[in-house]
C-alpha cells in the first residue's frame, strides 16, 4: 500500500501494517505515549480473521486507512489518517474528535452497532486511531472548517467501503426507523 505523502512508507508488520515517516511525525491516538508525541513509525490494522481489508482514500495531502473487523461479537475499527501539513494541538485534538464523531456516524447508519452490554473482556466496540501530521505548528492555526469537513469525508468514505467488506452498507439501515 502506498499513501501519496512524501517520505511516508507502509508496509506489512507482523499481521497488521507499519507506517514509517523519515522524519518523525507529531501525533494523537489512543494508546499509550502517543497523546502529541513525535512518533517514526506506528503500527496499527491488525487482523483476526484473514482476508481483512484495507481501505486507502487520499485526497489534497490527506490519507486516511481504515479497517473494520467483526470478531468475538464485537466490531473493531482501525483508522489512520495522515496529513500532509503542520497542525497546533487544538486543531490537531478537533481532527481526532471528528474521527470519533464519523465513526460512531458511519457505524449507525450501516447498522453495525452491537447491542450487547459492555464487557470487560472486550468492550462494546473497539476503535484504534492514529492521527498524524508532519509537525507541531508554531502558531495557532485559525479556525478553517474545510480541512474538518475534507477529513470527515474521507474517514466516511474508507469506513464506508471498509463496512461493504463485511456486508454492511448504508442500505442496510434503509426504511429502519426503529431508533
Amino acid at each position: 500500500m502506498d499513501v501519496n505523502i512524501e517520505g511516508i512508507t507502509v508496509s506489512k508488520h507482523d499481521n497488521g501494517i507499519l507506517i514509517k515517516s523519515e522524519t518523525p511525525l507529531y501525533m494523537l491516538a489512543n494508546r499509550d505515549n502517543f497523546d502529541f508525541q513525535y512518533i517514526s513509525e506506528f503500527d496499527n490494522h491488525y487482523y483476526n480473521e484473514l482476508g481483512l481489508k484495507r481501505v486507502l482514500v487520499e485526497r489534497n495531502g490527506i490519507s486516511v486507512i481504515s479497517t473494520v473487523e467483526f470478531f468475538e461479537n464485537k466490531f473493531f475499527t482501525n483508522i489512520s489518517l495522515l496529513l500532509d501539513v503542520e497542525l497546533d494541538n487544538i486543531t490537531l485534538l478537533n481532527v481526532y474528535r471528528i474521527v470519533t464523531e464519523t465513526i460512531s456516524t458511519v457505524s449507525w447508519q450501516v447498522g453495525a452497532i452491537s447491542n450487547d452490554e459492555l464487557s470487560n473482556k472486550l468492550g462494546n466496540y473497539y476503535n484504534m486511531i492514529y492521527v498524524a501530521c508532519m509537525g507541531k505548528s508554531d502558531k495557532i492555526i485559525s479556525f478553517d472548517i474545510s480541512l474538518y469537513y475534507e477529513v470527515k469525508e474521507l474517514v466516511e468514505k474508507a469506513l464506508t467501503n471498509s463496512f461493504n467488506y463485511l456486508g454492511y452498507s448504508n442500505e442496510t439501515n434503509k426504511g429502519d426507523t426503529n431508533g
